[in-house]
């Protein structure tokens, strides 16, 4: 996996110092600046910015999710027979603000968030356009922390679907590749 070690760095969990998530450069983020950002995020209609066309999302400092499924060494058959796919939490940093006591609200009633977008945006022929999305639906959030004016959050995901685009240089859209996996249900697509 290669990194862009001039514009990322990373963040140890509090009180998990083998954990740490990757964030971007503090020193480029987007507090005060015209500029958008390279990723960013929707959680319900909780967050919003002044970009035009992600007005409910906010800056993505940093976030980190991992899939797996257990295997075993025989090529034959590597699968275990109960090997389903899992998710690990996924560890998102934004920035603090007015949503903090309704996210502490959904955590503490046990309430569920509805749909998570995480986006990754381009500049082409100067338009703001998603060459990613990561779209969670019905999340747990099982943990925050905040770090002065970031907040960590640990949510579980009940379903993930990843849409990679591609675009022409000229902006026009190429074409895509999604991936969706339901971890209740075991089902992917």
């Amino acid at each position: 996996m290669s990194h862009n070690y001039t514009q990322y760095g990373s963040i140890p969990l509090v009180g998990d110092q083998n954990v740490s998530i990757p964030v971007v450069d503090p020193r480029i983020k987007h507090l005060n600046s015209v500029t958008t950002p390279e990723w960013m995020i929707s959680i319900d209609k909780l967050l919003s910015s002044n970009i035009e066309g992600y007005e409910t999302f906010t800056e993505l400092y940093g976030w980190f999710a991992e899939q797996a499924r257990l295997t075993k060494g025989s090529t034959a058959s590597q699968l275990f027979s109960t090997s389903a796919v899992q998710h690990s939490n996924i560890l998102i940093v934004i920035p603090n603000g007015l949503y903090l006591p309704m996210l502490e609200t959904i955590m503490n009633t046990g309430s569920n968030l509805s749909a998570i977008k995480i986006v990754r945006l381009a500049n082409i022929t100067d338009l703001k356009i998603p060459i990613q999305e990561v779209d969670y639906t019905n999340c747990k959030v099982e943990s925050i922390q905040q770090k002065l004016d970031e907040i960590i959050l640990s949510i579980r995901p009940e379903t993930r679907m990843n849409t990679v685009i591609q675009y022409a240089q000229d902006g026009s859209k190429l074409g895509q590749n999604v991936s969706f996996f339901d971890y209740v249900t075991g089902k992917a697509t």
